[in-house]
Parts: C-alpha cells; sequence; structure tokens
C-alpha cells in the first residue's frame, strides 16, 4: 500500500475515532460513565446528553439501551466498550491527530479493536432479529441495522483489512530481509 493512502486511511481512521468517543461517552456510556443527576433531569446541566440519548430511542428504538430489549450480555459488551475501546479510540485520536504513522505494536493494537467492534455488533445485529415484533417491527429493525449498525460493520471491516495487511507487509519484509542475510 502506497504511503499516500495510508496516511488517507490514518486520516479515516482519526474520524472514525473521534465519532466513536463522542458516541461512547456521551450516548452508550452515559449511564456508566456519569451520575445520572448531572443528566436525568430537565434543567440539569447535561440534560441535552439525556436528550440525544432520548433521540436514538425514538429514531432508532434502539432495543441496545432499553432495559426491556437489551440482551443480558448487553452490561459486558459495555463494559468492552468503556474499558478497551474507548481508550484505545482515544489513544489513536491522539496518534493520528499527531500525524504520526503507526508501528507494528499499534496496527496489532488496531487490528484487534477492529475484530472485536465486529464481533460485539454481530452480537447485537443477531440480537436485534430475535426481538418480539410487537416490541421491534421488521421496519424497525431494518432501520436500526442498516442506518445504524451497519457503519459499525464496514468501518471495522475496512480497518481489519488494513491493518491486516499492514502487518502482512511488515512480517514479509521482515522475513525478506532475514532470508537475504542468511
Amino acid at each position: 500500500m502506497s504511503t499516500s493512502a495510508m496516511k488517507g486511511l490514518d486520516k479515516v481512521w482519526l474520524t472514525w475515532s473521534w465519532l466513536s468517543i463522542l458516541i461512547i461517552v456521551f450516548i452508550d456510556g452515559l449511564p456508566f460513565l456519569w451520575p445520572a443527576w448531572l443528566y436525568e433531569q430537565k434543567g440539569s446541566p447535561f440534560h441535552v446528553l439525556q436528550q440525544l440519548r432520548d433521540y436514538d430511542i425514538n429514531v432508532y428504538n434502539d432495543p441496545l439501551i432499553q432495559d426491556h430489549m437489551a440482551p443480558n450480555y448487553m452490561p459486558f459488551l459495555f463494559a468492552i466498550e468503556i474499558g478497551f475501546q474507548l481508550p484505545v479510540v482515544i489513544f489513536n485520536a491522539y496518534r493520528f491527530g499527531k500525524g504520526k504513522t503507526t508501528t507494528g505494536g499499534h496496527e496489532l493494537l488496531l487490528l484487534i479493536y477492529a475484530f472485536e467492534t465486529l464481533f460485539s455488533t454481530a452480537l447485537c445485529m443477531t440480537h436485534a432479529f430475535y426481538i418480539d415484533p410487537k416490541d421491534f417491527s421488521r421496519e424497525q429493525r431494518d432501520v436500526f441495522l442498516y442506518q445504524l449498525m451497519a457503519p459499525w460493520v464496514a468501518v471495522p471491516t475496512l480497518m481489519f483489512v488494513d491493518m491486516y495487511w499492514r502487518l502482512y507487509n511488515r512480517v514479509s519484509a521482515t522475513n525478506h530481509a532475514v532470508k537475504k542475510n542468511q
């Protein structure tokens, strides 16, 4: 892959990182990262965050953040999102924001991040197919899957492929250099 193509993709990963930070901190992680008194009641300092979350529920009928429809494993996925994904995307935003290129270790971290994000998203999407149609109509499910969840499959898939090839090229170059020196 050419350096200019890598730099272009690095800008995509920077944008993705900032978007992920905003979504994790202000929507998905809201009840886990913020005290309720800061956002729940009308007039509270960050009530706009509750309104944003309510918008997500109203527009997408998001079953992942509504207790009566969320799968039992959702708290575990939120813990992974806050404990692993959030630090990774903060690190990415910092690193790519400085214009630094990736290292082998960074590429491996992003490969794991992309795989974990894909896996978590696949679990959530699969769950959407099994929700009672009285609570989550086919039309709502399709909007949820194709408008809300599709980017969480497409971007990490592209990231996984990108990081795989970057690592593959590193290992191939190292192997070639070792064979040449033997």
